[in-house]
């Protein structure tokens, strides 16, 4: 829904500011048609208290979004970190390496890595393809 269609639908003029509070709110209404969300934002829209909680969903909804974005970062480092430790374990043929880079990415992810990149196959990466392809 739009600003328009919601002030259209309600009789009232919003801010945009206010605005990002309402649709925070539909939004978080599941299975609501905006027809009949709009009608009951006119029954207690002006509310203090829905004012109040508009408010509160629109700084919630900021605080989730930063937080997605630092988890996203953190994913692509570890997984930054997993392809380093797949070159360093091929480079020196250690396992402690290639364990610690599969417990972050997983097998499958760590030997597509390694096919990916000309790496040497081990054992362990011969099996697990060869049990997997079943």
């Amino acid at each position: 829904m739009t600003q328009q269609e919601f002030q259209d639908l309600t009789g009232r003029k919003v801010t945009a500011e206010e605005y990002k509070g309402i649709e925070q709110m539909y939004y978080a209404v599941p299975n609501m048609e905006k027809d009949e969300f709009c009608k009951r934002w006119r029954q207690a829209g002006q509310n203090p208290l829905t004012i109040a909680l508009a408010k509160q969903a629109t700084v919630l909804s900021g605080m989730l979004e930063e937080r997605n974005n630092e988890a996203e970062d953190c994913h692509s480092k570890m997984e930054e970190l997993a392809w380093f430790l797949i070159g360093k374990a091929c480079a020196y043929e250690d396992i402690d390496f290639y364990k610690e880079a599969i417990r972050i990415v997983g097998q499958k992810a760590a030997i597509l890595h390694k096919i990916k990149m000309g790496y040497p196959l081990w054992k362990e990466d011969k099996e697990y393809i060869r049990n997997n392809l079943k």
